[in-house]
């Protein structure tokens, strides 16, 4: 294609630019974007590390009641990830119940927790003198695979 085909093709598309510009300027003149239902905001300056209570929360709380800030969060910031996250439901050094369980049988054992641990995440436990892995179940339970 020639150098001034070329020019002509964006000459073209430019001018075609701005008439859609002006068309879209036109039908919709200083009109905001619609504003969806505000979502959950923090009614006040917060730690690292709070958990999430109504008192807390300015808007629908709802989704994030017993969720844990990340960081700081200030007051009036939305409350969504990665600012907010499931709380942790091991902590490191708290006393645990180790379950094990196969084919109907359950055996547990308390022990202590080497780390911190949401839901589902990998904890180091300490039985005694050795230590073992397992994931975290609930409040206070590690489980082993």
């Amino acid at each position: 294609m020639s150098i001034v085909r070329r020019l002509a093709l964006l000459a073209g598309t430019a001018g075609l630019l701005a008439a859609l510009a002006s068309t879209l300027a036109a039908q919709a003149p200083n009109e905001a974007p619609a504003a969806g239902p505000p979502g959950p905001v923090a009614a006040r300056t917060m730690p690292r590390g709070t958990v999430l209570r109504a008192a807390d929360v300015a808007g629908d709380a709802s989704g994030v009641l017993g969720l844990e800030t990340q960081r700081v969060v200030t007051a009036g910031e939305a409350l969504r990830a990665p600012a907010i996250a499931p709380a942790a439901v091991v902590h490191s050094g708290d006393s645990v119940t180790v379950r094990v369980e196969h084919d109907g049988i359950v055996v547990s054992r308390l022990g202590v927790a080497l780390g911190t641990a949401r839901s589902g995440q990998p904890v180091r436990v300490r039985l005694g003198q050795h230590s073992l892995s397992g994931v975290a179940a609930a409040p206070g339970v590690v489980r082993l695979p």
